[in-house]
């Protein structure tokens, strides 16, 4: 069984860790300080859009979230041992384990039918590469569809207004690589080696 985190333990404790309130964090995230009561609480999972909006806010990368805090120079993952987060017809699997210097965030996504990315476009820095591996995934780029199905690879400009989906209604699985350039964090964690979640930085 895949581990599962308490994701609003880790939301919680770096929302501390930037000295916000939830209310604060909640108008940086454009969201509701109840939503992020209640994500705390572990009562009610965010969407995929979100989660990136939570990271954006208190900058740090979506994989703060997943990332157990151990730096490797190779990396072996068996599929058992990935952390998960499920929310809304959406289960994503990160590494776990980060590469020094690692610039690639490779996270497996499962979407049961009709769901998607969340309200609201996402964009960020760099590229991201997505590769379908079951089923159909529609991807939304500033504002032009493009359908994939198992096999087909897309790969773009992250900086792009960006959404994705499930248009079927059989379940699809794809390989999300999420891509930040110029992403080496030694002198940052060594630095603030008080504050761990400032070597996943965004």
């Amino acid at each position: 069984m895949n581990k599962q985190f308490s994701l609003g333990s880790r939301l919680r404790a770096l929302r501390n860790e930037r000295g916000l309130s939830q209310r604060e964090l909640a108008n940086q995230a454009g969201i509701s300080a109840n939503s992020v009561s209640l994500i705390e609480r572990d009562e009610n999972s965010p969407s995929v859009s979100t989660l990136q909006n939570l990271a954006g806010a208190l900058n740090v990368k979506m994989s703060y979230f997943f990332d157990e805090d151990v730096r490797k120079h190779v990396l072996h993952v068996k599929s058992e041992n990935c952390p998960t987060i499920t929310s809304r017809g959406a289960s994503i699997a990160g590494i776990g384990e980060h590469l020094q210097g690692q610039e690639m965030e490779p996270f497996f996504v499962s979407l049961e039918p009709r769901a998607g990315s969340g309200e609201g476009w996402v964009t960020h820095l760099g590229h991201e590469l997505v590769y379908c591996l079951e089923g159909h995934i529609e991807y939304e780029i500033d504002e032009k569809s493009y359908l994939l199905e198992a096999g087909d690879l897309l790969f773009f400009e992250a900086h792009l207004p960006h959404e994705w989906r499930n248009p079927s209604d059989e379940k699809a699985r794809f390989l999300l690589v999420l891509q930040k350039p110029d992403e080496s964090n030694a002198p940052v964690a060594r630095h603030f080696s008080n504050i761990p979640s400032m070597r996943h930085i965004g």
